[in-house]
């Protein structure tokens, strides 16, 4: 669920920049849409990371992430 609205604060927080520059071609550039934007991006960046972070890796490829060396290995198979 954090993934998702991270994503969603990033795309709205650039979709605000997007405005902004198309209000500085016309000259009628907003501070407050460069200043809301950039925060909007920066919340989502934190929620995105937060939640990819605390997400569990699935146990799809384990075989092969464990032959790599890649990943944590269980507590059952240490040597």
């Amino acid at each position: 669920m954090t993934f998702r609205l991270g994503s969603a604060l990033i795309l709205i927080g650039l979709l605000a920049l997007v405005v902004f520059l198309l209000g500085m071609s016309v000259q009628q550039a907003d501070l407050r849409l460069v200043l809301g934007g950039a925060a909007l991006c920066a919340l989502g960046l934190i929620l995105h990371r937060r939640a990819a972070r605390d997400a569990a890796s699935p146990p799809r490829f384990r075989l092969l992430r464990r032959a790599l060396g890649r990943g944590d290995r269980p507590p059952d198979d240490e040597v």
